[in-house]
């Protein structure tokens, strides 16, 4: 049996919509395998439902499912039935608190290209003065968006609520990770991120890199393929996105390294980059509390995209070799770089746990000196803004005090805040003179197990770090 496991915060909201009692459209939308099917089979367990999956096929097949599904849950025959004759059968059963879900519906409107306006006539007419609980969801990002979403649609202006359903975090990604240490829980976020069907990959006892090495290396295995899949289906040209994916995945963040890397001229690049932001596979930032796009960078925001062109492709010629075995070996030597730039990001998402609900990074310089801060937390409390700026460090050896005046020193160029705390996170722990002086001046230190402790987090949570 199939046990249900994270999606708090979405199921709770979508229980809250439904206990409206009144009509309600629910546009949910997210990236293929982040589990809508699954959070809305769930959500339905014991309420009276309609609950159709298109399949991307042609003809009437899609009609045939919601012919079937009307007909068993109205014990009525549907046979000749259009789709405005089924949509008016489900209004005339919507007395009582009816749920209405096509899931995947590009494909349903792929087969039938009556299908959204047929909707928007449905809604306009009859279900919104029902309680029909409506949700449409979809995979394909880009027809969400335009199709349903867009102001082009005829749909636009008619949805009650929208959830754009994200993978999961990484703590709700460890949930299926039992057993793992710390350590590989966050290696397996670093590397397929917090997408159900890949986690489930690495739920056993086996060796997490030969995990790795077998589904990253071995062609015909989903995690191999699965990213240029994921392009394929939304975008025309996945050869020029493919090229500034890995610009990225090689280190390059400002558009003219991009460019120049991928050989696509600034403009070009720019509008790939911004196609791959909608998507959710790429993220703009700027320095923390500073405005325009002067210093703006660009990085891999999606977890497997980031593994499998950094490990898979970048580091090819030095991971690949002729048994798994030792490429598992090499996948192991490189994490502790690799998992960098991931390790900020689980700290960013335990700052925005623990009370700080906007986070971000810092770079510039000062005195001809580079300097950077790897997470920032803000929150505003009684009139004031506090900020919690913390480094981040993934490697074998302690944090020790250089650690810790570094940061001071590059926190004294970020404006904006009222009170400014301080946070060490690190995977190794902390020297004993970093710890008396953490205690004495009231910083954080916070290591890598306590990050994957609910408990700890709960009560840093109560807590909320320099609050």
């Amino acid at each position: 049996m199939n046990i249900f496991i994270g999606r708090h915060k979405e199921m709770n909201a979508l229980n809250e919509w439904y206990s409206s009692g009144d009509f309600e459209f629910i546009v949910l939308y997210g990236r293929r395998r982040v589990g809508k099917t699954a959070l809305l089979e769930e959500f339905v367990k014991g309420k009276n439902h309609i609950f159709i999956s298109a399949r991307r096929t042609k003809g009437d097949a899609n009609l045939r499912l919601l012919r079937e599904a009307v007909s068993n849950a109205f014990d009525t025959d549907t046979k000749d039935m259009g789709l405005d004759a089924l949509l008016g059968t489900i209004y005339e059963q919507s007395g009582e608190r009816l749920t209405l879900i096509i899931d995947e519906l590009p494909y349903f409107a792929e087969s039938d290209e009556g299908l959204v306006s047929a909707l928007q006539v449905f809604i306009d007419r009859k279900a919104q003065f029902s309680k029909l609980f409506l949700v449409l969801s979809g995979s394909s990002m880009g027809f969400m968006k335009r199709q349903i979403l867009g102001s082009e649609s005829p749909l636009y202006g008619r949805r009650t609520k929208e959830m754009f359903l994200k993978p999961m975090d990484y703590l709700e990604a460890a949930d299926f990770l039992e057993g793992r240490t710390a350590f590989e829980k966050a290696c397996i976020y670093g590397a397929v991120g917090g997408v159900p069907l890949y986690l489930k990959k690495f739920s056993g006892r086996k060796d997490i890199f030969e995990v790795m090495a077998e589904e990253f290396f071995t062609d015909g295995l989903t995690l191999f393929s699965e990213p240029e899949a994921l392009i394929m289906q939304e975008l025309r040209d996945p050869r020029a996105y493919n090229a500034v994916i890995e610009a990225m995945a090689s280190g390059k963040a400002r558009l003219s390294e991009i460019s120049d890397t991928s050989g696509i001229q600034g403009p070009e690049a720019s509008r790939l980059l911004t196609d791959l932001i909608d998507l959710g596979y790429v993220e703009k930032a700027s320095p923390f509390n500073e405005k325009g796009n002067r210093r703006s960078l660009y990085f891999l925001s999606d977890n497997l995209f980031r593994f499998r062109y950094y490990i898979a492709v970048n580091k090819r010629n030095r991971i690949a070799e002729d048994t798994p075995d030792r490429i598992a070996k090499n996948i192991k030597r490189e994490m502790p770089e690799y998992m960098g730039k991931i390790f900020e990001d689980i700290c960013a998402q335990f700052i925005r746990r623990i009370g700080y609900p906007i986070t971000g990074r810092w770079w510039g310089s000062a005195s001809k000196k580079t300097m950077e801060i790897d997470v920032i937390g803000s929150v505003a409390s009684e009139g004031r803004r506090i900020g919690l700026l913390g480094e981040c460090k993934f490697t074998n050896k302690e944090a020790d005090m250089k650690t810790i005046e570094d940061l001071i020193e590059s926190a004294e160029q970020v404006m904006g805040f009222d009170v400014k705390n301080y946070a060490i996170f690190s995977r190794s722990g902390f020297t004993e003179s970093l710890e008396l002086r953490a205690e004495a001046e009231n910083i954080a230190l916070v290591t890598l197990d306590d990050l994957y402790d609910p408990e700890f987090v709960t009560e840093m949570r109560s807590k909320r770090i320099g609050l």
